[in-house]
């Protein structure tokens, strides 16, 4: 038998090395049942997945472990029809089991860390309290970056999600938000439904609703992009884009709200809907910046304002309105109100009024009766014949290709918009079944992450929850060590003279 040159060998014995290293870097399932403790989830490595079982858990989960943005970490439930619970009724946060020690551990009932490139789903985070009124289903906080939150239920906790820093970021698809809130936290650093202090966030087909003492999004981050959610009921107002807690000196802050159904409910505060405000006092730099783009915003009450640029000490704010379909406002009640004009703008065009409206410096407005099919029924979808049909402006740069589906019943789901000639979150000619977080019906599996698909475990979660690690298989693991294996046993092979 011909021999292999000693170079050869060598170049093949590295290419079997470095062929083998994906395979076996690549880790495994860690299933957790609530028989286990925190230390299963918290030991994850880059590339495991977590698969949690039904049931309920009663322990502190902190994680900080460092993935790479194509080796994630994925923990998930096993049965997206029958998620697990973190249920911390009963006690506060600090006093639950956890390996976290630290002064600050009650602070939520999941902590990040300077975590990254983490994947959570299909779980309901629930009853997560502390002695000082402020904790959270989920903090996340030092640079906590990649951390994608699908199918997540918070539900009667201080707050449902919280934290962000100046380098943080965070991604919430899917979720739903219900009666966060502790009304003996003070008036002066109140409790949301969701409250983020700095860092880059984005938050796309959810449900946030009945928080239980302030707002359905408290929202501090340097950049934000709230897009295709409904949000009802707040205690206190909708939400806000407020000063980032991170903030030395001053800097830019933007917001997007884009595709939402933002219904004011019977708030404490009438007076606005949608609120800017500086509380840091004089920052050289700081700036804000709000843009909403076909959102559909129903006021209820009288003499609210959608938008309030609360800039009475001169902070320079502005805002784009284009595409809103706002109703309900007060007859000759303003879309906006600016307390200092000399440092706040706002522009836009092609919105939707009442009668009576006062569109102020907004062009275009359009003016109708009653839009929508059934209000009362919460039904916001537009009525034939609507003067907000085929009435939006297209020449308007970040119009929306989806939409929020459906309603309050069937919920944090979306569309695909294939148009934007209406004004509003909803297009009347928009048809098809919703998209949820697992694409399809969701069902139980033992490894997939997408809910059952044909997808292999470790690939696409859905569209903003997605891991590039190769698919696994011991075959071809098998096959190549064997290859390897022969090749090198074929130069030691005695050869004919």
């Amino acid at each position: 038998m011909p021999s292999i040159p000693m170079r050869i060998a060598c170049k093949l014995r590295v290419a079997l090395l470095c062929s083998l290293v994906p395979y076996l870097a690549q880790a495994g399932t860690i299933n957790v049942t609530p028989a286990d403790n925190y230390a299963k989830i918290e030991a994850a490595m880059p590339g495991d997945e977590v698969v949690i079982a039904p049931g309920t858990y009663h322990f502190r989960v902190y994680l900080t472990q460092a993935a790479p943005a194509n080796n994630p970490i994925i923990i998930r439930a096993q049965d997206p029809n029958n998620r697990p619970v973190w249920d911390l009724s009963g006690g506060y946060v600090e006093n639950a089991p956890g390996s976290y020690t630290a002064g600050d551990r009650g602070r939520g009932c999941w902590q990040l860390s300077g975590a990254t490139n983490i994947q959570i789903s299909g779980l309901i985070i629930q009853e997560c309290h502390t002695a000082s009124y402020n904790s959270a289903g989920l903090r996340y906080y030092y640079t906590s970056t990649g951390i994608k939150l699908k199918d997540v239920l918070f539900r009667r906790n201080d707050n449902g999600l919280t934290g962000g820093t100046q380098d943080s970021e965070l991604t919430a698809e899917f979720c739903e938000f219900d009666s966060n809130g502790n009304l003996n936290a003070s008036q002066n650093a109140p409790t949301h439904n969701i409250y983020i202090y700095g860092g880059t966030f984005a938050l796309r087909y959810s449900y946030a609703h009945d928080p239980i003492q302030g707002q359905n999004f408290h929202i501090r981050a340097k950049s934000s992009v709230i897009e295709y959610n409904w949000f009802a009921r707040p205690k206190s107002y909708s939400g806000d884009l407020m000063t980032d807690d991170d903030f030395s000196t001053g800097a830019p802050q933007t917001m997007v709200l884009r595709g939402n159904l933002i219904d004011q409910g019977s708030p404490q505060n009438h007076g606005q809907i949608v609120a800017i405000y500086n509380d840091a006092g004089f920052l050289p730099g700081l700036q804000f910046s709000l843009t909403l783009i076909h959102n559909t915003i129903v006021a209820t009450q009288p003499q609210g304002y959608p938008v309030h640029l609360s800039n009475a000490d001169g902070t320079p704010m502005n805002v784009e309105m284009d595409n809103n379909l706002i109703w309900g406002v007060s007859p000759q009640q303003a879309a906006y109100l600016i307390e200092d004009t000399n440092h706040g703008a706002v522009t836009g065009t092609n919105n939707y009024m009442p009668p009576g409206g006062v569109p102020g410096s907004l062009t275009g407005t359009v003016y109708g009766s009653t839009p929508f099919n059934n209000a009362a029924a919460r039904d916001f979808t537009l009525a034939p014949g609507s003067a907000a049909i085929n009435a939006a402006s297209q020449g308007v740069s970040g119009l929306p290709d989806k939409e929020y589906f459906q309603n309050e019943t069937v919920t944090h789901m979306y569309r695909l918009r294939s148009k934007t000639k209406d004004i509003g979150a909803f297009e009347s000619t928009t048809t098809g079944p919703g998209i949820g977080p697992y694409a399809g019906a969701p069902q139980t599996d033992g490894g997939n992450p997408d809910g059952g698909s044909n997808n292999p475990s470790g690939s696409a979660l859905s569209s903003g929850c997605e891991s590039t690690a190769a698919p696994t298989s011991s075959y071809v693991v098998l096959a190549v060590a064997v290859l390897g294996l022969l090749l090198l046993r074929w130069k030691r092979l005695p050869r004919k003279q």
